[in-house]
């Protein structure tokens, strides 16, 4: 049974979708709380299901996927993949760290509204710092890991800052975690455009991460779409004023031809994917690049918001 502190939540989230939500709650109650205990599918008949899989504080796991729902309907960025590498191992890795990225940007406002509402407990917090500490166990492994990295994020975040008796057997992880906890908590994220640039420092403090400890950077501000932020102004400017357009040596998901990128001018990220044909010439280049960025945006039917 949906708890009833939550249904105004699920009313305001539903005025946003177009099909159905239905709520499914079905599971143990393990004493542990993590972020994987929930989640979404679209069923045959159009609705769409969420599922709470851990029944240990219905409450606050069922806020949670709400919230991130909430969020996106809000005018936040929805993140997004359009790009392949070829070689699918690694693409479902770029996946997982963008992802597990722009999670934990989002879990600071979720966290804000689950206290302001008096979801984050005593009770959740000790299920919470047992989740974390089951997921970060160690091994015997030398090398940093990005797995227990990314976790150590989430739980910093989760607990504000705060360093649990859970990251003791992490040192190197927690502290790469600190570091950038840090970006997240250098300027208040409080509005689509904050939380966009706030992501794209973040993805980017990571690959620093990743090649001072010798492994491949994710290259998200290529892979990874992040629709932008517009004001008024840009949507009126010519798409050359705001974007670069690179053709990109990864491939389009739709048209597996090489990628049309739009990279903002100022800070690099992958904003949409144009499904242009291999076939456009310089000339139809020229016109698109003098096309006014609005157009550009509703002929492509490309996601954005305005500031």
């Amino acid at each position: 049974m949906i708890p009833e502190t939550l249904q105004p939540l699920l009313t305001a989230v539903q005025a946003h979708y177009s099909m159905p939500i239905e709520v499914v709650i079905d599971g143990p109650a393990s004493g542990v709380l993590t972020h994987e205990q929930s989640h979404q599918e679209l069923l045959a008949n159009g609705h769409l299901q969420l599922t709470v899989s851990d029944t240990t504080d219905v409450a606050y796991t069922l806020s949670h996927e709400l919230l991130h729902m909430q969020l996106t309907t809000a005018g936040y960025p929805p993140l997004q993949f359009h790009l392949a590498t070829g070689e699918p191992q690694v693409d479902q890795q770029f996946f997982a760290v963008a992802t597990a990225l722009y999670d934990a940007a989002l879990h600071g406002q979720i966290r804000a509204w689950q206290v302001a509402h008096g979801l984050f407990t005593p009770a959740v917090e000790k299920a919470l710092a047992a989740g974390f500490t089951q997921k970060l166990k160690g091994d015997d492994a030398t090398q940093l890991s990005v797995f227990r990295t990314l976790t150590a994020l989430d739980a910093y975040v989760m607990f504000d800052g705060r360093a649990g008796d859970w990251l003791a057997d992490v040192p190197d992880e927690a502290t790469a975690a600190a570091d950038l906890y840090g970006v997240l908590a250098a300027k208040p994220i409080d509005s689509p455009f904050a939380f966009r640039r706030t992501v794209i420092k973040l993805w980017r403090a990571f690959d620093q991460t990743l090649t001072r400890h010798g492994y491949q950077e994710t290259g998200n501000a290529e892979f990874a779409t992040l629709p932008p932020v517009l004001s008024e102004r840009q949507l009126r400017l010519a798409l050359n004023q705001t974007f670069e357009v690179r053709h990109s040596a990864l491939r389009d998901r739709t048209t597996r031809q090489r990628a049309y990128v739009a990279q903002g001018k100022g800070d690099g990220q992958n904003a949409f994917v144009l499904p242009l044909p291999a076939s456009f010439s310089p000339e139809a280049f020229q016109k698109l690049y003098q096309t006014p960025l609005s157009d550009i945006l509703a002929r492509y039917e490309l996601d954005y918001t305005v500031r």
